[in-house]
């Protein structure tokens, strides 16, 4: 009964999360309406899409370096990294992003300063989780992440209540959430990690060799996150690009109710990627994936169903279109959960290329069936197109992960002969 519980743990914290997360959602589409809602739908959507390219797949490869035995790599050489990492980010997010953002929005050029604030210290957190999760402290993890999205919740409601909610102001208050979680995040990992204390002061010309080394490796995983990302929040993008703002914060109600049922294959996909990197074998993934794809079944009926009735009676009448997106990208849940296991158990054995091949994919997939999908039934359209890319990720990252099975059973027995 115990492993049972502690297997259910981390579904349980990533329930807690996303749940506080869709209260963030709801509420503000509720007191933003459909078009501020989609401005701040795009903002935050471009700055995780600029987040992922600029951290270059340091958070997804530290999954790895983190875990294996003897590694080099302590907390506070990662942290150095982290840092680094953050400078040109800024500055892209400045220009580069800030140029997007306007373009897709309704224009708004007082979403500038917060929308720079929030991408910097997005990126922070995200690199930072992510080596926790490379430490094992996946529990630990989810609890900061909760804790964050909870006061999330409440400075939003306090902004309303006080008259000053607006897109800027909420994008403001999810930049000082993240920069509690940071310091969070760096003092957990001090205390996590032994091999950070007492290591001889380190040459700059040793860290500079590790750090490329560490960034030829996470080149790989960067592919695989940008476009994992991209093919997560992309639809949303096709929808700014070729509809309105509107449209997008009444699809991005949908989508984010749809995102509950991803509960088991994020939170247990760290965990798979640093098992399967301590075993050396994909035993691991054999024991726990049809466990994660019944567990996204079941979510995703339930939230197909109790969706359908709570959006007009949450967010009002003119959110009720949702409802013809929302059973579509339920249905989208089950190919997107193989395809994250899949690719979390190739990681573990360092190949990273099974998910970016995978990812890459779709992103091409996505573009071009969300905009057909558009052109053919509007919103709905995107959401089948979100469907069709997430079955032929799976497929191509499915077949993939059974070579690597093979050739890592093969290898096994090779060296078992006498």
């Amino acid at each position: 009964m115990r492993p049972l519980l502690r297997g259910l743990q981390l579904p349980a914290w990533s329930a807690v999360q996303m749940a506080v997360q869709m209260g963030v959602a709801l509420l503000s589409a509720r007191w933003l309406g459909p078009g501020d809602r989609g401005d701040l739908v795009l903002a935050t959507t471009v700055a995780t899409l600029m987040l992922l390219v600029s951290s270059l797949g340091a958070g997804q490869a530290s999954h790895v370096v983190l875990a294996e035995p003897g590694r080099w790599w302590t907390w506070s050489r990662y942290l150095r990294l982290a840092a680094l990492l953050t400078v040109p980010h800024v500055l892209l997010s400045a220009t580069v992003a800030l140029a997007v953002l306007l373009r897709l929005s309704t224009g708004d050029t007082a979403l500038a300063v917060p929308f720079v604030v929030y991408s910097a210290t997005a990126l922070s957190a995200h690199l930072l989780r992510e080596g926790l999760h490379g430490l094992g402290r996946h529990r630990t993890t989810m609890a900061i992440d909760v804790s964050a999205a909870a006061l999330q919740l409440l400075a939003i409601a306090g902004l309303h209540a006080t008259g000053q909610l607006t897109p800027g102001s909420a994008l403001y208050a999810g930049a000082a959430c993240y920069a509690g979680a940071i310091t969070a995040q760096v003092l957990v990992g001090y205390a996590a990690d032994p091999l950070a204390r007492g290591r001889a002061p380190l040459a700059a010309g040793e860290w500079w060799s590790e750090a490329r080394g560490y960034l030829r490796l996470s080149r790989v995983a960067l592919v695989a996150a940008a476009g994992q990302s991209f093919v997560v929040i992309g639809d949303r993008l096709v929808l700014g690009a070729a509809g309105s703002p509107a449209e997008v914060g009444i699809y991005a109600a949908a989508s984010s109710l749809a995102q509950i049922s991803w509960v088991a294959p994020v939170a247990l996909a760290p965990m798979l990627t640093r098992r399967v990197a301590e075993a050396g074998t994909l035993d691991p993934w054999r024991h726990l994936y049809l466990r994660v794809m019944a567990l996204t079944a079941v979510l995703a009926v339930a939230v197909a169903g109790a969706g359908w009735v709570a959006i007009p009676f949450l967010l009002g009448d003119t959110f009720t279109p949702a409802r013809d997106v929302l059973p579509v990208l339920c249905a989208a849940a089950l190919p997107y959960a193989s395809y994250h296991v899949d690719s979390a158990a190739c990681a573990g054995l360092r190949d990273l290329r099974a998910g970016a091949v995978g990812a890459l994919a779709g992103c091409l997939v996505l573009v071009a069936t969300a905009t057909g999908g558009y052109q053919l039934l509007g919103t709905a359209g995107i959401a089948w197109g979100v469907l069709v890319t997430y079955v032929v990720m799976a497929a191509i990252v499915r077949w993939r992960t059974l070579r690597l099975r093979d050739r890592t059973a093969g290898a096994l027995q090779g060296r078992d002969l006498p």
